[in-house]
């Protein structure tokens, strides 16, 4: 009895560890770097349960849960919304310091802070076998690459693209250890946030393991993150040698034409390499990108004509299952018009995401506790094709024409062809609605130019921006005024005034 009473108060104090760190008020109020964890975290299991709290802080709809994906496609010249609602602001371009979505600044620092804690753990744990000194090599490795990643997230919503000025611009602060509770980090440069988090990456990738585990980071999916990095930083020789390691290497394999849509109905498809999984006890419910995407759900998520017209110009392109259209509806419908069914939404059960509102049939099946993936190989042979195109080496042809001909095989793309400029459609069509548009466009110097259908909007919906030029002030957010208010950090250009 005596035994089970301290393992419950073991677990108990561990929960209490991880509610404190996510919870503090400002992101550096963190726990003393003399600080020890509970002293009865003593053993790698114990460290275990401290890093599923790592991927729950992720699963937030203030990171990978909606706004990861939803405040970058939102902004970009692929969505847009109905009525008022959930990402109104991101849409219209109607944002500030003072109206800052606080939680994308926060809830990333959360993550850091709880995987800097659990690094903190183990390494004043000594393991007695080898499977335990794996796994706490591999937590280690977790954690530095979860890290990079919401060092990568931050930097891109609050610092410039790395092309526009080789990294020289403000990006955000760099926090790799426990931090003293009156801490105040200052802003690093995205060239030195870059830094950091490719050294993270590179430190976790050999201490992660390689066996497939989709919901939780291994060394693919570190990888995988590596080569958008380099990309992103136009390191174009590693983004690409990078890609094609995973591709060659990886256990992943290309979706099949004949399994790409009803796929997306399960919680790993052949390609998904890192997901965020959302199960009935955790996932984020209303506020899921699921629902948002869901015309049963709150529906807040409408795919634009231009990329609705971009995906029908081929009739035979697989990717035309993806965009749910109400067979009862006219195209003026704002309600139901134009759902890309990656997210499958509101609804019981798991999405049967190829079942259309046809007639007297069933509507979408669809539930918030889907999964939403974060790295899938499709990007990888995309972002080779992208790295070749601007002289990184390599067969662009060959790793462009693998997504396209899977998609349609009669669609093959002739060597003439092969343009930084097709490779960035391909993007478009395949990755829509996984939030990587926007950055497509700034990162390639390329306007966000947008056309609303009459159908997109109900009335009495503000205007939104229609063109945002690619070096805009507002192609980054403003830092909340509530972090100003505790850290007094430079603000970004153009919002100085809130």
């Amino acid at each position: 009895m005596m035994k089970n009473y301290k393992y419950i108060l073991k677990i108990l104090m561990i929960g209490i560890f991880v509610l404190a760190q996510s919870c503090s008020e400002g992101f550096l109020n963190e726990y003393p770097t003399s600080a020890q964890a509970p002293e009865d975290i003593e053993k790698i299991s114990d460290v275990e349960i401290v890093m599923n709290g790592v991927y729950d802080l992720m699963q937030n709809n203030n990171f990978l849960g909606q706004c990861y994906i939803g405040t970058n496609d939102m902004r970009s010249d692929d969505y847009q919304v109905p009525d008022f609602g959930r990402l109104e602001d991101e849409y219209r371009y109607d944002f500030d310091a003072v109206n800052a979505r606080t939680g994308i600044w926060s809830q990333p620092y959360s993550i850091i802070r709880q995987a800097n804690s659990v690094i903190n753990m183990l390494e004043g744990i000594i393991t007695d076998s080898d499977a335990d000194e794996a796994s706490k090599q591999d937590m280690i490795g977790q954690s530095l690459a979860i890290r990079a990643f919401c060092h990568f997230a931050l930097c891109n919503w609050y610092g410039y693209p790395y092309s526009h000025d080789g990294g020289s611009s403000l990006g955000v602060p760099i926090v790799t250890s426990v931090a003293l509770p009156d801490a105040k980090e200052k802003r690093s440069t995205v060239a030195q946030v870059y830094t950091q988090i490719i050294a993270d990456l590179t430190e976790a990738i050999p201490l992660l393991k390689t066996d497939k585990k989709g919901g939780k980071i291994n060394s693919w999916a570190a990888k995988t993150l590596l080569a958008r990095v380099y990309l992103y930083m136009e390191d174009n020789g590693n983004a690409y040698d990078m890609a094609v390691d995973v591709i060659d290497n990886g256990p992943y394999k290309l979706m099949s034409r004949s399994e790409y849509v009803d796929s997306w109905a399960d919680d790993f498809s052949s390609e998904s390499i890192f997901s965020c999984i959302n199960s009935s006890a955790d996932n984020t419910g209303g506020e899921s990108i699921n629902n948002l995407s869901d015309p049963e759900g709150y529906g807040q998520f409408i795919a634009s004509q231009k990329l609705i017209d971009l995906v029908n110009s081929d009739a035979n392109d697989i990717r035309n299952e993806m965009l749910y259209i109400d067979q009862l509806s006219i195209p003026g419908d704002p309600t139901t018009y134009g759902r890309i069914l990656k997210y499958p939404g509101k609804g019981n059960t798991k999405a049967v995401i190829v079942d259309h509102f046809e007639g007297s049939g069933a509507s979408v099946a669809s539930s918030t506790t889907s999964n939403v993936a974060i790295f899938r190989l499709s990007e990888l042979y995309l972002i080779a094709a992208e790295a070749a195109v601007k002289g990184g080496g390599g067969n662009a042809q060959g790793y462009l024409n693998a997504i396209v001909e899977r998609a349609n095989p009669a669609a093959t793309v002739a060597t003439p062809d092969v343009t930084l400029d097709r490779v960035l459609e391909e993007r478009r069509k395949e990755l829509m609605g996984e939030g990587h548009r926007f950055f497509d466009l700034t990162r390639n110097k390329r306007d966000i130019v947008r056309v609303i259908a009459p159908r997109a909007t109900q009335a009495g919906v503000p205007t939104a921006r229609m063109n945002i030029p690619y070096d805009d002030y507002q192609v980054v957010f403003a830092i909340p005024r509530t972090e100003l208010n505790i850290n007094p950090l430079t603000q970004n250009p153009g919002y100085q005034q809130f």
